[in-house]
Order: C-alpha cells, then sequence, then structure tokens
C-alpha cells in the first residue's frame, strides 16, 4: 500500500456566461500572472468576434476546433538497449487529447505577431475549425512521427489504424 494518498482528479466547474467545462479550460491556460479577469475578457471577446465573424455559435465552433486540433496518440520517449526510441500510444477519450490541443492552439497564438491577443485566439480558433493554422499542422507533424515509430509499440497497427481513421474523417 502506498503511504502517500492517491492524487484525485479536481472537477472543473463550468464558465459563467456558456456554462461550458472546455471554456474554462481554455480560460484556465490562458491565464497569466493570476489575472484571471483579464484571461476571462480576452477569451470572452475572442467568442464574441467568432460569433460576428462566422454567425455560429462560438462554443460550437471551438469544440469542433478542439476535436480538429486534438491528437489519437502520444509519444514516449523510453530507453532501451543505450537508444531512445520514442514510442507511440493510443490516447483514450478523456482530458489527455484536449490538453495537448489547448497547448498547440495557444502557442500557435503565442507564434502570430502584431497583434492583441484577442485576435490571435479568434484567428487560430477559427484556423483549427476550418482545419488549417499552426496548431492542425502540428496535429499532423505529430501524426506522422508517431506512424513513422509505429514499429515501437506494442500493437503498430492499432497505432496505424487510429491516426488512417481520423485522416478520412
Amino acid at each position: 500500500m502506498p503511504r502517500r494518498p492517491r492524487n484525485t482528479k479536481r472537477t472543473l466547474l463550468p464558465d459563467p456566461i456558456y456554462n461550458n467545462v472546455s471554456v474554462h479550460m481554455l480560460i484556465n491556460r490562458v491565464l497569466k500572472s493570476g489575472k484571471k479577469t483579464v484571461a476571462y475578457r480576452i477569451v470572452y471577446n475572442a467568442f464574441k468576434e467568432i460569433e460576428a465573424t462566422t454567425g455560429k455559435n462560438p462554443v460550437g465552433v471551438f469544440e469542433t476546433a478542439l476535436d480538429n486540433v486534438s491528437p489519437k496518440v502520444k509519444i514516449q520517449p523510453r530507453r532501451r538497449g543505450g537508444a531512445i526510441q520514442l514510442v507511440p500510444r493510443l490516447l483514450r477519450p478523456t482530458d489527455q487529447p484536449k490538453v495537448a490541443a489547448f497547448k498547440w492552439i495557444l502557442e500557435a497564438c503565442e507564434k502570430r505577431a502584431g497583434q492583441e491577443m484577442v485576435t490571435k485566439l479568434k484567428n487560430e480558433i477559427i484556423d483549427a475549425y476550418k482545419k488549417q493554422g499552426f496548431a492542425t499542422r502540428k496535429k499532423e507533424e505529430f501524426h506522422k512521427l508517431a506512424v513513422g515509430n509505429a514499429m515501437y509499440a506494442r500493437k503498430p497497427q492499432n497505432i496505424i489504424n487510429a491516426i488512417n481513421q481520423e485522416t478520412q474523417d
């Protein structure tokens, strides 16, 4: 029996305006230096602009963008026989794929230069919704790397099938 207590997963409450947990997760990741009101303002203004440009529900656009960017596999470096091998593994559809998607979307926002954060976030979410942009390219590169290293996985065909099924959809 372990001496330490098990880590319990905290349940996030949905955000107050859109009543969505994924939006609250985005707000927490936009957060810098503990200024949550600034993060709320950035995300909500970006969602208002998304609604104005697309004419669709911004939460629906955001959820579709997350699905488009979230990876199907993760790659873990393993040391075998003195060499480091990148071993791909399938991700369970919990919060793990969303975490990578949030990270890539915000990384893409940081790479865009000369704009406000609201505009960067809006443009990147719309690009991810259309399956374009930096975050989508990052996911495709990640999947190529996983297919290239599938031989190191326990069941390589499962990895290849999951990635091919996702590209056909």
